[in-house]
This record gives structure tokens, sequence and C-alpha cells, in this order.
């Protein structure tokens, strides 16, 4: 697991300033095997949206500069996509630009005899967020999240 951290992390460092001044972000990045093999995952997002267009452009920049370096010894499939709506939040500015929206986290500890727990993001700042569950606000640390999606909450209208 060590070892996929260090290649998602030297992957990034060298697409991250490429697409930043084409005016995209890095959501998240997975290397992982799958059905298909080894596949390389980028989902990325800019303020006003992407679409398949984006995602072919940056995935031609990615396939470039991934063939110049010497960090993926092995064949691997690419994928560039959207987060989406059930977008994973992976950096403080994600917490603080969707407060007001409803999420899942994942902890690594125990609170209150959980690990999970759904609400809505209330408050988020650099060094951690409130979410507001059914049990009442919780605040959390970024360091004791493993994981945080955006939930999708359709509403039903009944006529």
């Amino acid at each position: 697991m060590v070892k996929v951290l260090e290649i998602i992390e030297k992957v990034k460092a060298i697409i991250e300033p490429e697409l930043g001044s084409r005016g995209l972000e890095i959501v998240d990045v997975e290397y992982k095997r799958e059905p298909i093999g080894q596949v390389l995952r980028f989902y990325i997002d800019r303020p006003q949206g992407i679409n398949l267009d984006t995602c072919s452009e940056a995935s031609a920049v990615i396939s470039d500069l991934l063939d110049g370096s010497d960090i993926l010894k092995n064949e691997y499939a690419l994928e560039v996509s959207s987060p989406g709506i059930e977008r994973r939040l992976t950096k403080p500015e994600h917490f603080i630009r969707f407060v007001g929206e409803t999420a899942v986290i994942k902890t690594g500890f125990a609170h209150g005899g959980r690990k999970r727990f759904t609400g809505v993001l209330t408050r988020a700042d650099e060094a951690g967020f409130t979410l507001d569950t059914s049990d009442g606000p919780i605040d959390f640390e970024y360091s004791g999240v493993t994981r945080a999606n955006l939930v999708f909450m359709a509403e039903r209208r009944i006529i």
C-alpha cells in the first residue's frame, strides 16, 4: 500500500502543475488493480465544470507527461473523469466549498462507537470541519478522516 501511495504522490507531482496551468484541479487519483489490469484514474474538476472534451485533453496531457517519466514501469490503463455528484472530498478546500451539502464521513477511530457518519457540513476551515448528524453536530479533524464523499440527495415531491 505504501508503494501505491508513493506512486500516486510522484504522479501528482509531475501532473498537477501542468493541469493547474490549464485551470484544472486534481480532485483525486487512484492507482489499483481491477479486472482489466492496473488502472490509473484521475478525477479532475474546475469551477465551471468539465465535459468529455476536457477529460480527453487532460488525458492526452497526462499520458504525454507519464510517457516521459519513469514512474510507472508496468502497463496500465489511464482514465480521466469528473468527480461526479457524489464526489470525494480530499482537501480542506473541498470541505469549505461544500459547506451546506450532505456528506458521508468514514474515520479511522470510533466516535461514540461509530466510524461512519452522515450529515450536513455546517463548518469547515483549514483545521477541520463540523458535520451536523442525527445525533447532533460532531467536529472532525482531517487527519482522522479516512474517506469523505458528498451524498446526492434528490428531492422527492408528491403530486
